[in-house]
Parts: C-alpha cells; structure tokens; sequence
C-alpha cells in the first residue's frame, strides 16, 4: 500500500509475554503497597511512640508457599529493601532539613533540636532481619505453627548480645541475665496463684492478700506491679504509689473541696492531691535565659483543681490516678475482651438487642436509632454490654465479692479507665447542636426527651445516663463547607497555628488530639477551671476568663468544630457572651483548607488549629474563649510522640482575611518566641503585615488587659510638614443631640461636622438618631428612635469676637431633620452604613447651653431653601478625602460625654470640644454579600480600624488627618478594648451626601 507503509505481525507467544510482564509489575507494585500498609505502618506507630526500639519483622506466610519457596524468600527480599530504603530516605531528608536550618543561622530553634535528636543513631528504629542472604526474614507458618523454634533463638540471641544485629555493640545491655528483686518475683507468684480464680481483682483485697504473705511494702508492691505491666504477665494502670487503707480517696475528696477551684489556693506538696497532679506536670527547663520569654503556649502543663466528687465524671477526677489504681487486671484478656464489647461498628444493633433481652419492656433510644455506626454511647449501655456477657460479668462480680473497702464498681472503673485514655469521651448532647459524623445527636432530634434520657431494666433501678462519643467510632466522611478563614466582621479575626510533620503522620494522631480536647472542654464546661502552669508564672494562666459554655459540636474522623460561650463582665458590670468558634483540621497539600500549602511538599501533612472571635485586645477573647484550651490539649498530645518530626508555627491573621490561605505567610516558634523576648509589640509578615504579636503568641500572663499601651509607632510627619492646628477645625464640629419634644429634653447626643456649608448639610452617626443595632426596645431603622415629637438639635462653637482665644464650649443654635440615610434600611430591613445625612432647617432666636432644656420653648428662624440666611452664618465646613494610609497618624473630634451618648436621670451634658491622637491600624472590606440572616442588624461593608482612645459621645465625630482632611466618622469602639475605634470610611456616605446636595 505505498512505500511508507508499515506493518508489523506479532506472534501469540509475543503478546502473552507482554501480558504477563504487566501483570508482574502489577503485582510488585501490590506487593510493596501492601508491605506500605501492614508493615510499614506498625514500623512508623512504634518509631512515633518509642524511639530507638528495635524492631524484628516476621513473616507469617510460610505455610502458604510450601511448594514455592523461591517465591516466599523474594517477597521477605523485597520487604526488607524496602523497609531499609524508607528509613534510608527518612534520616536523608532530616539531615537535609538540619543543612538548611544551619544555612538559615536557626541551628539552635527547637524544630532543629528534635530533629538532631532523631538523627541521633539511639532514637532511629534498629531493624532486626535474619542472619544471611537466604534467610533475610524470619518466615513462621501461622497454621502449622512452624519456624517458631528460629524466631525464639534469634530473639534470645539478640537479648543476649549473641546477635549484635550487625551493629559494633549488642543492641540490649543489661536485660536478659540481669538480677531480678526478689519483692517482684514474689508478688509475679502471688499473682499468677490468684489469677486461676480472679481475672480482675480490687487493690484493697489484692493488699490483704499479699500481706498474709508477708509483703507489706506498698511502694515496692507498686513497682512489682509496673514490672509485671511491663513484661505482659498483668495490666495496672495506676502511679499513685500511696497505701490507700491509710490515705481513701474521702481525703482527696476534703482536699479538692476546700479548692473550689480557684487557682490561687495553695496545694501542699505532700497531699495526694497534688501528687496526683505532679504526675502530669511538665517539668520546665528554667535553666536557660532563653526561655524566660515563655509563651502562654509553650510547653507549660495543665492542672485541674477537681470539684467535689458526687460520683459523676463531670470533673476531672478520672485523671486522678489514685483512681486508676483501684483494680488490677491480672488477666490482660479480660481488659482487651471488655473493649472489644464497645469498639465494634455494629455497636448500635448490639445494645438495641441486648436492651431487649434485659427487658421486655423496652424503650427505644432515639440516639441508636437509624444510625449504622453510632458513636455515642451511655454509660448505662456500656455498663449492660459487659453485664450480657459471661466472661466479663463473672469476673466483676466476683472481683465486687472478694473486695476491701471498693469505692466504685468494676464497671465504673472502666468507664474512667476508657475515659482516662481518650476511647470515651465525656459529652452533653444537651447542647444547641452536635454532629457527630455527619449526623446530628443533639436534644433537638433525640425524640424530643430531656436530657440525659433516663433508660428502664429490670437489673437496676432508674438514673440518668452520661453520653460517651467514641472517636474511633467515627465513619468516613470530611468538612467541606464547614469553615473558613475570612468574615465579614470587621471586628472579628481568625488565630491560626499548625504543627506540620515532614514525614507524615502517627496513625490515631487525630483519634486522641479530638479525644483530648473535647474531654478539657467539658470538664471545664462542667465547672473546672483550668490553669496553665509555668515555671516563670507562679499563679499560671487562666486559660479561661469565665464561664465557658459549650454551643455546639460537630466532629468528623479528621477534623472537628467547636462553638464555646464565655460569660465575661462588662465595665457597667452586666454579663455579656463572648462566643468564639473554633476548628481544628488534619489537612494534606491539596486540601482547600490547608494554610501554607504552597510551602508543602508531597506526603507532607499538617495539624491546623484556628479560632474566630473578638480582634481587641490582642485577640484576649479568644485565647480565653476556649482557643488557648485547646492548643495545650493538643500539645499535650504532640509531647507523647517522642520520635516524631514536628515544627510548630503560627500564621498572620491578616494573610488569612486578605490573601489566598494557601499562601498565608508563617511565622516558627522560635521567631514568636524572640519577639516576645525582645518586647516587640507588633510582628511583620512576609507579605508585609503587620499585626499585634498577642494575636499569635497569645496572652503572656495571667494579668488584666491593658487598655493604653499602644501595639505601633504611627507614622510621623516629614520635615517640614506641619499639621494642621485643632483650633482651624474647631468650629466646624457639631454636637448632635436627639430632641424629644414630649419629655422637652435632649435624649442621646452625639457628634458631626459641617460638610456643606452652603446647603446647611451635616454628616453624624446614625445609631445617634435610629436603632441600627436592633435593640428590641425601639423600632429599627426609624428615623428618632420613634419619636412622634423628635427632631435633630445641633450645638456649635460660637465665634467670639471681643476675645482673642477661641472658646470651646458649643451651645445648642440650629435644628436640623434625616434627608439622607443608608437605602438598606428601608429596602431589606438592615444597615450597612452607620452615617446619615443632616439638613440645618430653623436657627433658634437665641442660644442655648446648659443641657438644652429651653431648646423647644425658643422662636425658630427659618433657613430651609434660605441660601442668604445660611450664608450669614458663616458656616465652616471640612474638607474630606477617601485616602488614607497605614499607621497614618489622626486625630477624633468631638464631645466627650464619659458614657455611650444616652443621657439617663441626673447625667449633665457635656457641651465641651476635645480631641484625641491615634493612627489608622486596619483597613477592613467585608464586600456586599454575607450569609445568615441579616434583617435588623448592623453589618459594614467597609471600616477603618484605629488605635485611638475614645468616649461616648464622640460616636459621629470626624476623624482627620494631619491636613485636617475628614477621612471618615467614629462609628463605635471595641467592648473589649477601648481604644480600638472602627471608622466609617468617607467612600461610604459620600453618595449619601451627593444624594442630599442634589435634592437641595
């Protein structure tokens, strides 16, 4: 068919080779995923929690290539090459890391100390593989029960030091042949002639028995019990080293009543109650002048002063390990059997059918219904579990038979014992809202009844149920839609920090860092207060600042939300919420929640930790909202992973609100640490932003905030340039007052300036004049409050002709009416601009002073469409701009009236000009869309931050430049500090003002 034509015929034999070559290479790419998965997984679980362990692979597949060996060997081949090779490639990465910290002069930061700890040969895994070629990997047959022999000879030379492993030294010293006490061999023989009839048996009996013995040394008791946990023969889980006949827990009792739970109580050292804390304090190195510029979230530890035990496990008594040492498991299966009655995916079939055979009157659980993997359970359903089955009820009951002085039950001990290590959590699904898994689990959809649901047996009688979520109960599914880094509050910001891992994860990281959490949020929620501990505080920080209520809970396998109250006090005394929200997300490269994924590199991850709330005060709200809460819970958890690879950072808040979140721009612990160090009030982004460093460190000590420190150094004038003086802008400030023509009196004040001179126009606040902030005591949006008998009343500086110095002291002159205000109002029923536009109507006969009460008994002139009269007032307008800069430095005009404008029975009006210096801090750009509901409420669109401090009664004052320039008007300051002022820029009532100039 043509001379290009080409043709090629393969044989049969051809293709099937082709065939089978692709299959091959589909198998080996099976095979070294499934070594990634079943091997190289455990290999990472115990290198993250034990550093420096040795490690022996066993392959139990003999018996399944009898007939093919050759085939058996590749595969054990292939396992230990690969194994090698990823830990070849993991001390490789980590001394490229340590280059570039080193490059970086950052040789002595705390994420290079860990990591030239992990490099050290002592903390890497020693892998333990056969003694040749041929047998690189022991292979046992898991049927026919063969190669045991050489698995137990390698293991005992290795012990031994035969087998140095191909290491210069052998790899244990000092632990095969090595003396044992007698006192554990005594109590190893006790235990083992009690197990054949007690698989779980009470201290106090325990105690009694060895006594008859002979062994009455509690101490040395306790620690023939840690060795005997250790080698496997039983399970303890207590550290309270203390003879319980001699100190009960009635004592602890006394001892945390008279604590109440106030932090400044001290706790004597020998007590048992502050053993029992000591056991988790972190010991601080207070030997290093560098660390004196501790963090708040630094490796401080929480303590938790427990209420009065009533039984419940509201407090956080279950963390006493007092406690924890009530029973000893000297049958290790039991416990295991015991768990495996809970952790099972067919949980909620499992109690409905057992529910059913207690009793034949059975009420259904509307929290099991439906659900095909229910992670909530009760404590009285945990407690029916273990009972319906023979093996575990046998042995607590006889356990509660041959028992000494028992304070609580089999059962219940394990329900604290499972709360202690994260597989229950305590939960109030009394809440507003808890999802949990995608479901909901809330009051509002289990049946309608109160709760906790009370739940009838035939066992026992009635009592309330706790709720216990099972994080490890969780199904698969992700947040989408859940959260996000922007808002559209000006006076709201989001607090982010992360710990990023280089070499991915732990398994179950994100198990116990939910666990963790959610269990300090609720003992704190029930009344405990936590305080974070420091070797440089000596009271610690609160890390709450009242009380905290938890609103809502949403939970997922790798990320969860929570919505926290905190009842704080105003200055006038009333308690006010402040609500923080706050979520907390395990996150890879793509994700579209992840910050700083453009810094990421493949099989990177990154635990991410982030809180909205109130911006003032160095973001106070938050950390003692609930986010300082949860930082320390989870580096609680991050401290146990001693041989994981981590670097903490915390991410600038306003990368977040202004840029792609991926390209949020982070700051290292260390770079935190020294601006604290240093007194630095504000940090530097590498995008340029500059914001208060409390934002990202956190409070620094348990001390009140301080209102008049100023976070920046405004900008200064240049040389040369001068700013205008406050007297050349006095007379064109306006007091504003609200006249009620009923009471005969001025209600509310405020403060304006003349825009217009010409047409008598007036830019003011408009919550002065109207209800924006839908109070449900007056109607929103009208003009007056509602007043049928109210009108505008405006007070200017006189001109004095027969003195040389201006005087300051406005007196009421003019009336004036609303002729422009934000359209919203009206149309949708909400307000996106706090200003209004006042036209001057009428000049009273004579002026007024004092607090106004003759205004309404005055003639009135009438200026309206009278061009010539307001020409002979003579007017003085200011100039106004939409520029404004950074850090600019300006000053608030106005009439300080001490309080929020509202003058109540008694109050005096303050007719007196003043002023005060700030700079512009922020500039915030919500946009026109927001979601939610938004009818009778106030939301910006746009809004100048200021550091300025300020008083009510300046709300409407002009806020200038040094050109005396009007750059916006005073909307309102920060609740939560003072002199953090939020402006309404010019760009966002100049329309309405145009709007009035072409109308009149």
């Amino acid at each position: 068919r043509g001379e290009f034509s080409l043709r090629y015929d393969s044989s049969d034999e051809e293709d099937d080779d082709d065939v089978l070559e692709e299959e091959r290479r589909r198998a080996e790419k099976a095979l070294e995923r499934d070594i990634d998965e079943k091997v190289q997984f455990w290999v990472e679980c115990i290198e993250s929690c034990a550093p420096g362990a040795a490690i022996l692979p066993v392959a139990s597949f003999n018996d399944k290539f009898k007939d093919n060996k050759d085939e058996a060997q590749r595969r054990c081949n292939v396992m230990k090459e690969r194994l090698l090779k990823h830990e070849e490639r993991r001390i490789n990465g980590i001394n490229e890391r340590l280059k570039q910290y080193a490059a970086e002069n950052r040789a002595n930061d705390e994420a290079a100390l860990r990591l030239q700890k992990l490099a050290c040969s002592y903390t890497r895994p020693k892998f333990i593989f056969g003694g040749n070629d041929c047998d690189s990997v022991i292979r046992v047959s898991g049927t026919k029960y063969t190669g045991f022999d050489n698995l137990t000879e390698k293991i005992v030379h290795v012990a031994t030091g035969k087998d140095k492993a191909g290491s210069r030294y052998p790899i244990f010293r000092g632990h095969v042949g090595a003396r044992i006490p007698r006192m554990r061999l005594e109590v190893r023989d006790a235990v083992r002639q009690m197990r054949d009839k007690f698989k779980v048996v009470e201290w106090g009996y325990f105690i009694s028995n060895l006594r008859e013995r002979g062994l009455t040394n509690v101490e040395d008791i306790g620690d023939a019990l840690h060795f005997l946990t250790n080698t496997g023969e039983l399970s303890y889980f207590g550290t309270d080293l203390v003879d319980h006949q001699k100190v009960s827990t009635s004592n602890i009792r006394t001892a945390n009543s008279k604590s109440k739970c106030e932090d400044e109580v001290e706790y004597n050292d020998e007590t048992p109650y502050r053993q029992a804390l000591n056991d988790y304090e972190v010991d601080v190195d207070v030997d290093d002048d560098y660390e004196n510029a501790v963090l708040s979230i630094d490796d401080t530890s929480l303590t938790a002063p427990t209420a009065e035990d009533d039984g419940s496990l509201s407090t956080f008594d279950e963390f006493n390990p007092s406690i924890l040492s009530q029973y000893i498991f000297l049958n290790p299966r039991w416990l295991v059997a015991a768990v495996a009655c809970i952790l099972r995916h067919d949980l909620d079939r499992e109690v409905r059918e057992v529910r059913r055979s207690f009793s034949n009157e059975y009420r259904s659980s509307s929290i099991y219904e439906g659900n095909l993997i229910c992670p909530v359970i009760t404590a009285e359903d945990a407690s029916m579990l273990w009972q319906a089955k023979k093996f575990t009820k046998k042995a607590a009951d006889r356990a509660q038979e041959y028992s000494n002085n028992m304070k609580i039950t089999p059962f219940v001990f394990l329900q604290r014992l499972l709360i202690r290590f994260g597989v229950f959590v305590p939960i109030d699904l009394s809440i507003e809202k808890t999802y949990l898994g995608g479901r909901q689990y809330s009051s509002n959809v289990c049946g309608g009844d109160e709760l906790p649901m009370t739940i009838e047996t035939k066992e026992e009688p009635t009592r309330d149920s706790h709720f216990f979520f099972l994080p490890s109960l969780l199904g698969p599914g992700e947040p989408s839609e859940a959260w996000t880094y922007k808002s559209s509050d000006s006076w709201k910001t989001t607090i982010c920090h992360s710990i990023f891992c280089p070499d991915g994860v732990p398994p179950g990281l994100m198990e116990r860092v939910t666990a963790a959490v959610l269990s300090t949020v609720y003992a704190v929620s029930k009344g405990c207060q936590l305080v974070v501990k420091s070797a440089f505080h000596d009271k610690g920080i609160k890390t709450v600042d009242g009380p905290l209520k938890v609103k809502e809970i949403l939970c997922w396998r790798t990320a969860f939300f929570l919505k926290l109250g905190t009842e704080v006090k105003s200055e006038k005394g009333e308690l006010k919420e402040s609500v923080v929200e706050i979520f907390t997300h395990l996150v890879d490269q793509d994700s579209h929640l992840c910050v700083g994924s453009d810094f990421m590199g493949f099989g990177t991850r990154r635990l991410i930790m982030s809180a909205k709330g109130q911006e003032g005060d160095g973001g106070r709200k938050i950390w003692r909202g609930g986010y300082l809460l949860v930082l320390k819970s989870v580096a609680k958890i991050m401290a146990e992973y001693g041989g994981l690879e981590y670097e903490k950072q915390g991410f600038c808040p306003e990368c977040l609100t202004k840029k792609a979140v991926s390209a949020a721009s982070a700051w290292d612990w260390s770079v935190m640490r020294d601006a604290v160090k240093h007194g630095e009030k504000t940090m530097r982004c590498c995008h340029g932003h500059r914001i208060d460093t409390r934002l990202v460190t956190g409070p620094p000590r348990d001390t009140p905030s301080q209102q008049n420190v100023e976070t920046s150094n405004p900008t200064k004038l240049a040389s040369g340039e001068t700013a205008v003086p406050i007297n050349h802008l006095l007379r064109g400030i306006v007091l504003v007052g609200l006249w009620d023509g009923k009471l005969r009196k001025v209600v509310r004040v405020g403060s304006g300036f003349i825009a217009d001179k010409k047409r008598g126009l007036i830019v003011t606040a408009s919550h002065t004049l109207m209800n924006i902030w839908g109070e449900k005591s007056t109607p929103f949006g009208e003009d007056y409050y509602g007043l049928r008998e109210g009108k505008v009343v405006v007070g200017v500086i006189p001109r004095n002709k027969d003195s040389e110095e201006k005087s300051t002291e406005a007196v009421f002159r003019y009336f004036a009416r609303i002729v422009a205000k934000d359209p919203s109002i009206e149309e949708r029923g909400e307000c996106h601009v706090d200003a209004c536009i006042l036209k001057i109507t009428t000049r009273m006969e004579n002026d007024i002073g004092g607090n106004g009460y003759g205004c309404g008994d005055q003639p009135e002139i009438l200026l309206l469409n009278n061009q010539d009269a307001l020409k002979r007032e003579k007017l003085q307008q200011l100039k106004i701009t939409e520029k404004c800069e950074l850090d600019e430095q300006v000053r608030i005009l106005g009439y300080n009236q001490g309080g929020e404008g509202l003058l109540g029975p008694g109050e005096s009006l303050n007719r007196y000009f003043d002023f005060a210096r700030g700079y512009v801090c922020k500039k915030f750009a919500g946009g026109n869309h927001f979601s939610g509901y938004l009818r009778h409420r106030f939301k910006p669109h746009e809004e100048i931050v200021v550091i300025c401090p300020t008083i009510g009664g300046h709300s409407g004052g002009p806020c200038v430049n040094q050109q005396g320039e009007v750059i916006g008007i005073l909307s309102r300051a920060d609740p939560a500090e003072k002199q953090r002022c939020y402006l309404v820029p010019s760009c966002e009532w100049k329309h309405l003002l145009k709007q009035a100039k072409i109308t009149f």
